[in-house]
């Protein structure tokens, strides 16, 4: 989990979020604040909402999307999501365009709009609740990526998660919802949970859940093997 150097003033345009932008849903996609998405826009609708948002705000909320249910947003549509910014922008040679949002605030959908070819939201932004125990969450968390890693080192470094002494609490469970958790649904609902307190927890739980399985898997090395400094 490195950290990011954005050359945008974050704060900034969150106190001055426009009432109304673009919204992009897509089924088993949830975007959390503070993390990255690529995403590829091949659908005419969409390449018009990218071209539209760089216009104006390069804002676009993201939200996720049952596409098994048929002409009913009201049902369909998860009503909590996220509000990104467009960070890079590059269109290929077929005129695709390949994107990278950076997560911003976790929003309400207040109502849907139908006006362009493409979906716009009124949202309002969702503040999360701090937690009065975060330097003892935080410090449990890390203690679990840790363990983690060892067990996976020498095995598959591309799973591996670095983790900054420095970050939030909020900014690490956030992080670790969005990479560690498989299912959608699952990942929509620690979006959806505002107390920070309540989703260390449930991060927590995922991360000794994943370490326990992982531990039945995979022969861990003894003190002395080599593999460990």
């Amino acid at each position: 989990m490195k950290t990011l150097f954005l050359d945008f003033d974050e704060e900034k345009i969150i106190s001055s979020l426009p009432s109304t932008v673009p919204l992009f849903p897509l089924d088993n996609v949830v975007f959390f604040p503070n993390t990255i998405l690529p995403l590829h826009i091949f659908e005419e609708r969409y390449k018009q909402m990218i071209s539209d948002s760089q216009d104006s705000h390069n804002l676009i909320c993201m939200a996720l999307f049952n596409s098994e249910i048929e002409n009913d947003d009201s049902k369909a549509l998860s009503t909590t999501g996220c509000v990104g910014k467009i960070i890079n922008n590059e269109e290929d040679d077929e005129g695709k365009k390949n994107i990278i949002l950076y997560g911003l605030k976790r929003i309400k959908i207040e109502k849907v709009l139908y006006n362009k070819p493409y979906r716009e939201a009124e949202i309002s932004i969702m503040d999360t609740v701090p937690s009065d125990n975060s330097t003892a969450f935080k410090k449990r968390i890390i203690e679990l990526v840790d363990n983690w890693n060892l067990l996976i080192d020498g095995y598959s470094d591309n799973f591996k998660i670095q983790v900054e002494n420095d970050v939030s609490l909020s900014k690490l469970t956030d992080s670790l919802s969005s990479s560690m958790v498989a299912k959608a649904k699952e990942r929509q609902l620690l979006l959806e949970e505002l107390n920070e307190t309540l989703r260390a927890e449930k991060v927590i739980e995922i991360l000794e859940s994943r370490i326990s399985l992982l531990s039945d898997k995979i022969e861990i090395p003894s003190s002395d093997s080599n593999l460990i400094n």
